[in-house]
């Protein structure tokens, strides 16, 4: 009895360790990740350049070929691409630094994952897109991202321009990619969200 209560509570362990290691990778914002915050003037896109326990830094989002001058101490609603979705959180402005072209926000405590996957995907549109510079097969879509099968090669993190079957481009990120002797599997989370058939 006493050796099941212990290999119980080993794998308990394990599992609760492999679990909470699980959570902290998915709530990992990607290199490079994609950012949207918003200011009380303004929202924003901009690029994650680094960050840790203390601070996040930030690509300064230009203006008419200058950076945007954001007061230290500005509260931000920032929204930032991570391994599991989106991360989304309230911090505040604490140093600027012009001449890197950078901005440095307080580090979240407990950022908030949104789960794009949550989105309806659909398998039922027949779909090529052009993502970067290789043709692709679309094998689901949502109006947030979408997986596709490449003739060529992306890597995670990258910013990728997609051209739609409409004729229209979106800037979006590949979050996810799987490599294969012909090509890679994509997944793709759009800059802006894009327009479905009924």
């Amino acid at each position: 009895m006493t050796i099941v209560f212990l290999v119980g509570f080993l794998l308990a362990k394990i599992l609760g360790r492999k679990s909470a290691l699980d959570a902290r990778l998915r709530r990992t914002p990607l290199e490079n990740a994609r950012v949207r915050f918003k200011t009380s003037g303004a929202v924003y896109r901009s690029r994650l350049i680094s960050h840790d326990d203390k601070q996040w830094v930030f690509a300064a989002p230009m203006q008419r070929d200058s950076f945007v001058p954001i007061p230290i101490g500005e509260e931000c609603v920032c929204e930032v691409l991570a391994r599991g979705g989106v991360l989304i959180f309230t911090s505040k402005v604490i140093a600027r630094q012009s001449q890197e072209g950078r901005i440095v926000i307080e580090a979240p405590v407990k950022p908030k994952l949104k789960n794009r996957r949550d989105d309806a995907r659909r398998i039922d549109i027949p779909m090529t897109l052009q993502v970067g510079s290789h043709g692709g097969e679309v094998l689901d879509v949502s109006t947030n991202g979408a997986k596709v099968k490449l003739s060529g090669f992306q890597k995670e993190g990258q910013t990728v321009r997609v051209d739609l079957p409409d004729g229209e481009s979106r800037a979006a990120t590949v979050i996810e990619s799987t490599h294969d002797s012909i090509g890679s599997t994509v997944r793709i989370s759009f800059d802006r969200p894009i327009q479905l058939p009924d």
